[in-house]
């Protein structure tokens, strides 16, 4: 008994979030609930989550890396990987800077380049074309 008189409350048993089964050992502690561990599981590929990876969230469930990168990440419009990280979007359109050459000098762009990075907004019927990408300040060497 506590200290007052009053009964020692029984301890809640701790439940699965995806089985609703009591976990009696060994449980992950993930997107506010309570997982056995062969439960948490990757919701599209249902492959089992290690607690030490990276993971998102979706509907809530876990989602593992791959599958994020693999069904909801932009892919580039040159390339059509996934994109990570940095991007150049020009119409909802998604690029890898370093999928896009200069249509000036052919070299590729870099994401420190943005800035400087200039799109025809019209046709000039003599060098560019709308929607090419050329050096603003000048090409490279």
């Amino acid at each position: 008994m506590s200290q007052g008189g009053n009964p020692t409350p029984e301890k809640e048993p701790k439940i699965c979030h995806a089985c609703d089964e009591v976990i009696s050992n060994h449980w992950v502690i993930a997107l506010d609930h309570l997982w056995h561990q062969d439960c948490f599981t990757c919701g599209l590929c249902r492959r089992v989550v290690d607690a030490k990876e990276t993971f998102y969230e979706k509907d809530d469930r876990p989602v593992c890396h791959r599958c994020q990168t693999l069904n909801f990440v932009e892919k580039c419009q040159v390339c059509e990987e996934p994109i990570i990280g940095t991007r150049l979007i020009w119409e909802d359109l998604h690029y890898h800077y370093t999928c896009l050459n200069c249509k000036k000098c052919g070299h590729p762009f870099q994401d420190s380049e943005h800035d400087d990075i200039l799109i025809p907004l019209e046709d000039d019927h003599v060098t560019f074309t709308k929607g090419t990408f050329v050096h603003n300040k000048g090409c490279k060497p």
